[in-house]
């Protein structure tokens, strides 16, 4: 994978790279690295995006972006 990827939220640009993206019975797990910190995110059954573990936690608005991102691209 490890292809570059930028989100712009909130007047902020936030860059991320994804590592590893797999996919077990219905739910999408994605490893990404966002400002040097590696961060787990899962896809639910409803398509919301969540962050794995509470180690360095995320803004929600952000790890959702970042889910759709992925999602769009990957057509996940």
């Amino acid at each position: 994978m490890g292809q570059l990827f930028t989100i712009d939220l909130a007047g902020s640009s936030f860059y991320f790279q994804l590592i590893k993206l797999q996919q077990v019975d219905r739910m999408v797990e994605s490893q990404i690295l966002l400002q040097g910190t590696t961060v787990t995110l899962c896809k639910c059954d409803k398509g919301d995006w969540i962050q794995k573990g509470n180690n360095n936690p995320i803004v929600k608005e952000l790890v959702q972006a970042i889910g759709n991102s992925i999602s769009l691209r990957y057509r996940i």
